[in-house]
């Protein structure tokens, strides 16, 4: 296989990647809507989340999403990091090598390159986010 089609393929997991994080935010949009019903201000105290311990059952749930997300965006940054030093030495070709660059797969190359640099900052900065804030509980 040539290295166009290594690129592509590794585009095809990124977009994978993406299309999944995409869907997880849509759902927690879709949990944080407003209710139907309309609340007037003599009844907000009502519905006003009590200072309650949360029971044990809903904190083991909540612990095992959580370390299933550190793992998926764990493994999230090992596959970007290596889609990135993977592509380096092509992208470094192409610009040492002017005369045979195809602009159309190197503006594909250059694109894929920057998507994945976002998105592994992005889950850098989420990662180490929440070890902050896991480490000040």
């Amino acid at each position: 296989m040539t290295r166009d089609t290594y690129i592509l393929i590794a585009f095809c997991v990124f977009m994978l990647l993406l299309g999944m994080r995409i869907r997880q935010r849509w759902q927690r949009k879709k949990e944080n809507r407003q209710p139907d019903v309309k609340i007037n201000k003599n009844q907000r105290p009502k519905f006003a989340q009590e200072n309650v311990a949360e029971p044990p059952e809903v904190k083991a749930r909540r612990e095992r999403r959580e370390k299933r997300v550190r793992l998926y965006t764990g493994i999230q940054l090992v596959v970007l990091l290596g889609l990135m030093i993977y592509m380096v030495p092509a992208l470094v070709h192409d610009i040492a090598v002017p005369a045979r660059i195809e602009p159309e797969n190197f503006f594909l190359r250059c694109l894929i390159f920057l998507l994945t640099i976002y998105i592994f900052i992005l889950g850098y900065i989420k990662m180490f986010r929440r070890k902050k804030s896991e480490n000040q509980q």
